[in-house]
Formats: C-alpha cells, sequence, structure tokens
C-alpha cells in the first residue's frame, strides 16, 4: 500500500496547477491539492479540467455540500453522504449507466474528531487480484455479475474492459450492492482487500483531492462535529487526453465486456435476488440455468 506522500500533491494558487493536476491524473489517476479555501476557487480548478455534472443534491452551479443533517425516516442508503456515518471507499455514482469521469473533494471544515478520507486505488486492487487469486479476478470481470442500485440502477461487473482496453472499476460493499451467487465467497476476501489498501488521508481546511472516478475508490472514517466538504463531479475536457480506467501490471485475459445495461428496478424473491429485465429484448436476458450471474424475470 502506498502513503499518501507518494501521490502527487499541487498548491491550487500556483499558476501551472492545472498543468499538474492534469499530469497527476495522468500519470496516478489522482492529485492531492492544498489552496482550495473558497467555492470559487474550486470552480475555476475544476472548470479548467471537466464539464461539471449536475447532482440531484447539488447547487445550480453543480457543487454538492457534503454536510451532516437531520435524516428522515426513510432515509435512503444513497444519502449516506449526509450522515455522520462511514463510508466504505467506493464508485461515486455506481448505479448510474455511465458514472463520472472525475471527482473533486474538497474540506471546508474539518471533523471534530475521525472523518478521515480513504482512498483505494484500483489498479492496485486489481493488480492484488490477479497475482493471488485469476479465478476470484475472473469472477469479479464477469459481465452481469453484480448489481448496484436500489429501486434502479445499473447490472455489470466490478471490473470491466473499456472500449480503449484497458480497465475500469465500479464497486461499493454497502446495501445498494448486489452479487451474483459465484461472487459470494470472494466478497469477504474483496472487503479484505479494500481494508488492506486504504490510504488514509487528512485533509484539512483548503485541502482536497481529484481523482479518476473509474480508477480510484474514495470513502471516508465515522465522525463527530460539523464537518462540511464541497464536491464536484463530471467528466473530463476532450482536450484533457485522460483515458478512461487503468492499465493493469498485467494485460487482462480475452473477456467478454460488460455491456452498460438500462437503468431496471429489481426486488428480492425466495430464492436470492434476482432483477427485473422485462425491458430488455428477450435474446438479452439471462437464462435461469447461467447461475454465475444475476438472473433475469421473464
Amino acid at each position: 500500500m502506498r502513503d499518501v506522500a507518494d501521490l502527487p500533491h499541487v498548491d491550487l494558487r500556483d499558476p501551472d496547477s492545472t498543468a499538474r493536476i492534469l499530469n497527476g491524473l495522468t500519470t496516478h489517476g489522482i492529485t492531492i491539492f492544498q489552496g482550495g479555501t473558497e467555492r470559487n476557487d474550486l470552480l475555476c480548478a475544476a472548470r479548467s479540467l471537466i464539464s461539471i455534472r449536475a447532482h440531484r443534491d447539488s447547487d445550480s452551479d453543480g457543487v454538492t455540500t457534503i454536510a451532516w443533517r437531520p435524516a428522515s425516516k426513510d432515509e435512503k442508503n444513497s444519502l449516506a453522504g449526509f450522515t455522520d456515518r462511514e463510508l466504505w471507499p467506493h464508485t461515486e455514482g455506481s448505479a448510474v449507466c455511465r458514472p463520472p469521469r472525475v471527482l473533486m473533494l474538497a474540506c471546508l471544515r474539518p471533523a471534530q474528531t475521525g472523518g478521515r478520507s480513504q482512498l483505494v486505488d484500483g489498479r492496485e486492487l486489481y493488480d492484488e487480484i490477479a497475482r493471488t487469486d485469476p479465478a476470484m479476478l475472473a469472477a469479479l470481470s464477469k459481465p452481469r455479475s453484480a448489481y448496484f442500485g436500489a429501486g434502479s440502477g445499473h447490472l455489470g461487473a466490478v471490473f470491466e474492459q473499456t472500449t480503449e482496453g484497458r480497465i475500469a472499476v465500479r464497486l461499493r460493499l454497502d446495501a445498494l450492492a448486489r452479487f451474483a451467487p459465484m461472487l459470494a465467497p470472494s466478497i469477504d476476501r474483496l472487503r479484505t482487500l479494500v481494508q488492506q489498501l486504504t490510504i488514509p488521508v487528512d485533509l484539512r481546511a483548503g485541502h482536497g483531492y481529484i481523482l479518476l472516478n473509474d480508477r480510484w475508490l474514495h470513502g471516508r472514517a465515522r465522525f463527530t462535529g460539523n464537518r462540511m466538504m464541497l464536491r464536484i463531479i463530471g467528466d473530463p475536457l476532450s482536450t484533457d487526453g485522460l483515458r478512461s480506467g487503468f492499465c493493469p501490471s498485467q494485460a487482462p485475459q480475452p473477456a467478454l465486456r460488460a455491456a452498460c445495461s438500462p437503468s431496471i428496478p429489481h426486488h428480492d424473491l425466495a430464492h436470492g435476488l434476482r432483477v427485473h429485465t422485462s425491458a430488455r429484448p428477450a435474446s438479452e436476458r439471462i437464462n435461469d440455468a447461467d447461475t454465475g450471474v444475476l438472473k433475469g424475470a421473464p
């Protein structure tokens, strides 16, 4: 596991900060920054690198304030970021067909205790699984073996080949993730590896990170106090030249690429999770005899 000191660092106040952030994203998939004390400074930095995406919880400028707020009785797991709970390292927007390629997070006010950011390099996770358990890697790469989301979401795989022949990671390990029976023996091991590879980062006011969301997982520790963060998501500008995902240490074995499935409702049945896919053409539905994937209801 690397230390945060091994990652690229940039001061947003430096005149060449945009070029240095881009270089860090190209070489490491992430850059740690300081000097982001004002909302406009963060927006300026973000707009120089990405096309900002609006989010359900963002303001009109695309910035989302992440802070504790009173929970309602019907609070969803997708709103866990607005609690003081621990968040396991995860992919931002894992339930949508095309998650944002870039995530930027800045600290306006640190927690009184706890709240340390937690980062995991998906490339290191992939490489470790490839080195120690190729069968586990094959299972995690099988199309339609993982479902991310609640009432609607994405049916795919933890590791998927991109159109550029690289690898993209999509993962969460909370109540919004469901896995095919074939993956059951691997999930505990996957959790252990995520914990072992986690890089803890103490973000002070004005500090933050910008990362490639199809390579890095992000999360946080439980905290107390009035912690406040700003989040911006989006996609690289065409001039950036940032390639999708990552190139593993060893070339992946030829495999079918997981198709990007539409948002679909799901429900639990008595014999395990089934995913309702009646909106898909019959030719694309999964045969019930195939126990290696999440099944489609006719």
